[in-house]
Parts: C-alpha cells; sequence; structure tokens
C-alpha cells in the first residue's frame, strides 16, 4: 500500500513558518495591548487614511507653531529685559542731571557725568544681548551686533558738531539729534543691524510683531540723552562750564521726556508677550483635541488584544509539545 507524506525536511520547514507567523502574532497583539493602538492601521480602518491623515498633517502644523511660540516667548522676555534694564540705568539720572546742572559743585556734576558716561556703554552693551543665535535688536541681522562701540558713535558725532561749526549748548543739542535722525548718521554708523525682522506666525490666526530694534525712535532718543552727557565726559565739552551745564541740563531734561516713550515700547512687547501665551494656550488646546481623535481612531480593545495573545501563546504551547513528540519518534516506534 502507498502511503503519501512529506518529507521531514519540509515538515521542518512548514513548522518554523507556523511557529514565526505564531511569535509574530503574539507579538504584535503584546505591542497592541502595551500602547493601546493598533500595529495595523490600513486594517484598523479599512484602508480609509484620509482622515488619519488630515489628522496627522494637524499636528504636525501646531508641533511648527510650538517652536514659534516658544522663540517668540523668549525673544519678546529678552527684549523686555533689555527694555527693563534701560529704566534701571537712567531711573532718576534725569532729575539728578538737572539738578547737578544747576548746583555750583564741580566735583558733583563731573561724578555725575561720568556716572552717565558708564551707563551709556552698559546701555550700548544690552542693546547687543543675544538670546541663542540671535541679537535681540539687531533685526534681521541678528547674527551680529545691534549697535557699534561707544566709541565709534561719540568719535562720529563729535565729528558731526565740527563739521557743524556748533559751539553753544543749543547747537550742539541740534548736531547730536541730526546725526541720530539723519540716515547716514546712527543709521549707518551706529546702528549696525538691519530691518525690522518679519512678522513670526504662531498660530493660524496670529502674527507676532517682534520688529523691535536699535533703531526705534524711542531707544534712539534715550541714546541720544546718553550720548550728550558721554561727550562732556569725553572733554568734547567742557563740564564745569556755562556750556557744559546747558548741555547736561538739556539731556537729562530730554532724558525725562523719553520715559513715556520707553514706557510704550514696553507696552508693544508686553502685548506681543500676551499674545504669544494666547497663541501657545490655543495651540495646546488644539493639540490636545486631536491627539483624542487620533487615539480614537487608532486605539484597540484591550480585552480583543488580550485574547489574541492568550490564544497565540497557547497554540505556540501546543506547536511546542507536538514538536518535541515528533522529534522523539523512532522507526521502530513507526513500524
Amino acid at each position: 500500500m502507498d502511503m503519501n507524506g512529506i518529507g521531514d525536511m519540509a515538515q521542518t520547514a512548514s513548522m518554523r513558518r507556523f511557529s514565526t507567523g505564531l511569535k509574530q502574532s503574539a507579538n504584535t497583539a503584546a505591542q497592541e495591548l502595551t500602547t493601546g493602538y493598533t500595529a495595523d492601521v490600513g486594517r484598523k480602518l479599512g484602508g480609509e487614511l484620509s482622515n488619519l491623515t488630515g489628522l496627522e498633517t494637524s499636528l504636525t502644523r501646531l508641533s511648527g507653531y510650538k517652536v514659534a511660540t516658544d522663540a517668540g516667548a523668549r525673544l519678546t522676555g529678552g527684549i523686555q529685559t533689555v527694555l527693563e534694564q534701560m529704566d534701571w540705568l537712567t531711573d532718576g539720572m534725569g532729575i539728578s542731571l538737572m539738578n547737578a546742572a544747576t548746583i555750583s559743585q564741580p566735583g558733583f556734576l563731573e561724578g555725575m557725568v561720568a556716572d552717565g558716561a558708564n551707563k551709556f556703554e552698559s546701555l550700548l552693551s544690552s542693546l547687543n544681548t543675544r538670546v541663542g543665535e540671535r541679537t535681540l535688536f539687531a533685526g534681521v541681522a541678528s547674527g551680529g551686533p545691534a549697535v557699534a562701540s561707544a566709541d565709534v558713535i561719540l568719535s562720529a558725532i563729535e565729528a558731526a558738531i565740527v563739521g557743524a561749526g556748533a559751539v553753544s549748548s543749543v547747537d550742539i543739542k541740534a548736531a547730536v539729534s541730526a546725526w541720530f535722525d539723519d540716515p547716514s548718521g546712527y543709521r549707518v554708523v551706529g546702528y549696525l543691524g538691519g530691518e525690522a525682522a518679519a512678522a513670526l506666525s504662531v498660530s493660524a490666526e496670529d502674527k507676532l510683531d517682534i520688529g523691535f530694534t536699535a533703531a526705534d525712535p524711542a531707544i534712539r532718543d534715550t541714546l541720544k540723552s546718553m550720548a550728550m552727557v558721554a561727550l562732556v565726559d569725553r572733554g568734547t565739552v567742557i563740564a564745569d562750564s556755562e556750556t557744559g551745564a546747558e548741555l547736561i541740563f538739556v539731556a537729562g531734561n530730554q532724558m525725562l521726556q523719553n520715559q513715556a516713550d520707553r514706557a510704550v515700547l514696553a507696552g508693544r512687547v508686553g502685548l506681543a508677550q500676551a499674545r504669544v501665551d494666547l497663541a501657545r494656550t490655543r495651540n495646546e488646546a488644539e493639540g490636545s483635541a486631536l491627539q483624542l481623535a487620533r487615539s480614537d481612531l487608532l486605539a484597540v480593545d484591550p480585552y480583543e488584544a488580550a485574547t489574541r495573545m492568550e490564544a497565540a501563546q497557547t497554540q505556540l504551547e501546543t506547536l511546542y509539545s507536538v514538536t518535541v513528540r515528533l522529534s522523539r519518534l523512532s522507526l521502530v516506534d513507526f513500524l
């Protein structure tokens, strides 16, 4: 009688394939049970992937907005810190300079002038503050400094004063103001940055205006006042003279007037910070809703996954038992 069967090698290959399939089924079920999400997205969604693709696209877009809001928060926070430092440097200085200019105490006046010159340098240094690889007040040219050194600026102003033939305090003030306002003056020699940076999109609806540079009128006017004090300290105008005292008084008075402009600028930065916070909150809320929707699409029934894993494990154990029994068969047992 003929007997049909399969050879040992074919049987071994068949058992190996069956074992591999059962292991994959068990691992897939274990993965789904652990993560809570399907391992076969196409099967779970019946091949209809458009909803999932839309959710993934929106989540990717929100990830980009998160990078933008984080950057916007760092930039506006840094700008606000510099403005606060400017207020600290100039706080009370306007009145002190005006008082010093009217008191006949040369030593006191010279001390105030020296302090003002030091603060002018500190102010310029603060305008070159960097956050990461970006200079806050340099606009689009954020890779380099925003303003030149005090010596470069004061030397250029001195040349402008000489060129204008300014001698009186009124003429010197006019020459200093003209240099800062002239496009070929401060904007070329003192300000080393570029144009204001474009608005930054922080959500689908909101754009953040971070166009604050060291060329802003509020900052430029503060530099004018401080520069006049520094010029007296350099000896361009003798402090212990009528012209020097008048120039110090004018600088102090102008410094007081600049406080309101800086307050407006700080308010603009504060509004930008609030817009960043609001956009971040909205984006996070939208992201949470999209994540929930994504979970609903891809979630698996943990009981069903556990059942499949248990079934695959039982089949594997049975297969191993059968394999062991077959390996013990001998010719005598067969006959």
